[in-house]
């Protein structure tokens, strides 16, 4: 009776790990862009979300509403609040409705003067600079290496938000 081993030879295990290797190699680069722009996406709808939260709030509350980033960076994070007393500046006793942290690394906010700092909403939906004139501005979500579609979020002075998503690029 003949006996035959079985399994690999040694040859075979490098070959098969010399494959799967540049395998590996090949796809890490499709990953690591795939989760950069689910980040991006993710960014983007957060922020959203928050603005439909403030709104929300301002109307049912009969406040204002105020998203702030309180350092000028959206990246940094905000806080959604009703601004009870009116004056624009989230003080003790007011109720934070929520607080968003940092974005990921790697992805950039750039917003025009009008909504740099904050976006009031007011108890009729509008959004109002603490000056009482219409607010109204776009915020570019981007990543840094400029690879990814560019996601904006427009204001509109009547307060509504419109999301569109642009070419990649930088902000």
């Amino acid at each position: 009776m003949l006996n035959y081993a079985r399994g690999f030879t040694l040859i075979e295990a490098l070959i098969v790990l010399a494959l799967l290797s540049l395998l590996i190699g090949m796809g890490a680069p499709a990953l690591t862009h795939l989760l950069q722009s689910q980040q991006l996406r993710t960014a983007s709808q957060n922020l959203a979300s928050s603005f439909t939260l403030a709104r929300q709030a301002s109307i049912t509350q009969r406040r204002p509403a105020l998203i702030d980033n309180s350092d000028g960076r959206w990246e940094n994070g905000w806080r959604v609040f009703v601004d009870a007393n009116s004056n624009g500046i989230f003080d003790s006793g007011e109720h934070e409705l929520q607080r968003h942290g940092s974005l990921p690394a790697g992805i950039r906010v750039a917003a025009n003067s009008p909504v740099r700092l904050y976006i009031r909403y007011m108890p009729t939906g509008q959004a109002k600079l603490r000056s009482g004139a219409f607010q109204a501005g776009t915020l570019t979500l981007c990543h840094e290496n400029g690879q990814h579609a560019v996601r904006h979020l427009i204001l509109s002075a009547t307060g509504r938000l419109r999301r569109e998503k642009g070419a990649a690029g930088s902000c």
